[in-house]
């Protein structure tokens, strides 16, 4: 074992054979920020464990480790920066954590063997080419907080099947598939689970008239929302249709709402009904005023 300090923090690095590769690096508690450039092209390091005082990763701090493999981010990190992890063409899989908030340009950009990455929810930004080209990558999930998402972030992943979105982000450029030839669909769970409630409490006749009116390029089916073929269509059109079917299960959510709020008032006023023994108790029958309703629904601008 080798000791020494990185940016005045300890660090222990691991040589496995005796011969100084098969390193592993990790970095001891206290360290907050590694910076640029700090093991760039360092093609001996396979292993490497990021502490919670870390909330940093500094532009190309590790780009170009060829034989890095295994990557451990704690809880606490909030940002990795560009060109991080660019080229560890050996890097198998990665585990985001909730703390980070950006993913910035290119940071596993050119990551080959990249076959797993897990995203979780906190995320805001995943910058342009974020994960170009990492053609070993098959499925992800696009947790419902990132609103931004820039230029060909995923351009390239020539094996991306399905893409799982929980959330419609605000600016996300329309090329982030682009060249992705095996993408099959993207799919909307969080949208669809509404819509199916909205199924099972509605009536699913004018509800679907309504749906195929405004859907456009967003498929429904096996219940689910999805859109075909991604790569094709514009990410402004996707946008615009799902913006639609969301004022759409608003509507119908916030009409069912209406309904439970009358029976609730007609049961509050039958218990006062039962209470001084009135039997007519049709006379305590209440419903949300017109004008109410019309209000409410006008807001989700379905009315």
């Amino acid at each position: 074992m080798l000791d020494y300090t990185v940016d005045g923090s300890p660090v222990h690095v691991t040589f496995n054979d005796g011969l100084g590769d098969n390193t592993s690096v990790r970095f001891n508690d206290g360290l907050q920020t590694i910076t640029a450039k700090r093991f760039i092209n360092c093609s001996s390091i396979e292993s490497l464990t990021i502490p919670s005082t870390v909330t940093e990763v500094g532009m190309e701090a590790f780009s170009g480790c060829r034989n890095l493999r295994e990557v451990t981010m704690n809880e606490g990190l909030q940002k990795i920066s560009s060109h991080s992890f660019c080229e560890c063409s050996s890097l198998e899989s990665i585990t985001v954590p909730s703390t980070v908030a950006v993913i910035g340009d290119s940071s596993f950009n050119s990551c080959r063997n990249l076959r797993e990455v897990t995203l979780n929810n906190g995320l805001e930004e995943i910058g342009a080419r974020a994960f170009f080209h990492c053609e070993s990558l098959e499925w992800i999930r696009i947790p419902s907080t990132v609103n931004e998402i820039g230029n060909s972030a995923f351009y390239g992943c020539s094996n991306l099947r399905e893409v799982e979105m929980n959330g419609v982000g605000q600016y996300i450029k329309s090329d982030i598939f682009r060249n992705c030839l095996s993408l099959e669909k993207i799919v909307f769970p969080s949208i669809s689970y509404r819509l199916e409630n909205n199924i099972q409490t509605s009536h699913w006749e004018d509800l679907e008239d309504k749906l195929n009116e405004v859907r456009g390029v967003v498929q429904w089916e096996s219940d689910k929302l999805f859109v075909s073929r991604a790569m094709h269509h514009n990410w402004d059109d996707i946008r615009r249709d799902l913006g639609r079917i969301t004022r759409l299960v608003s509507y119908y959510e916030l009409k069912e709402a209406t309904t439970t709020f009358e029976l609730a008032l007609w049961k509050f006023q039958l218990d006062q009904a039962d209470t001084s023994n009135n039997t007519n108790r049709s006379a305590y029958r209440m419903d949300v005023p017109g004008p109410v309703k019309d209000t409410m629904l006008q807001y989700v601008g379905c009315n």
